[in-house]
């Protein structure tokens, strides 16, 4: 468990593993996408590096279900936390995909 300030706009502004003594600290899942999203903006998530891992991480993705595809793997191979992780990414994939299908349909140029 981890502790988060926020600041005026409610973003996080400071994290700590241990509880603060001052006013305003809350506590927060280490895996929340607001930690993450925070960690990231630390570490300049617009460099190259970490730029790179997200589309690491596509590729991969992709891979999987290849292989899985090509019945190389089954899906039942990996650990139950991978497969809710892959299940979970592949969910949001498809609701991607359906919110830019709307979003082309509409003629918002969004796109």
């Amino acid at each position: 468990m981890l502790y988060a300030k926020r600041g005026q706009d409610d973003l996080i502004t400071a994290l700590s593993r241990e509880k603060e003594e001052a006013e305003g600290w809350e506590p927060i899942a280490a895996n929340s996408l607001e930690v993450i999203a925070f960690a990231g903006s630390l570490v300049g998530a617009g460099s190259s590096l970490a730029g790179s891992d997200l589309g690491l991480s596509r590729v991969i993705e992709d891979l999987i279900e290849l292989l899985i595809d090509q019945d190389t793997i089954r899906f039942t191979d990996f650990p139950p936390p991978a497969q809710a992780k892959l299940l979970k990414r592949r969910a949001m994939r498809i609701s991607a995909r359906s919110l830019n299908l709307l979003q082309e349909e509409n003629g918002s140029g969004l796109i």
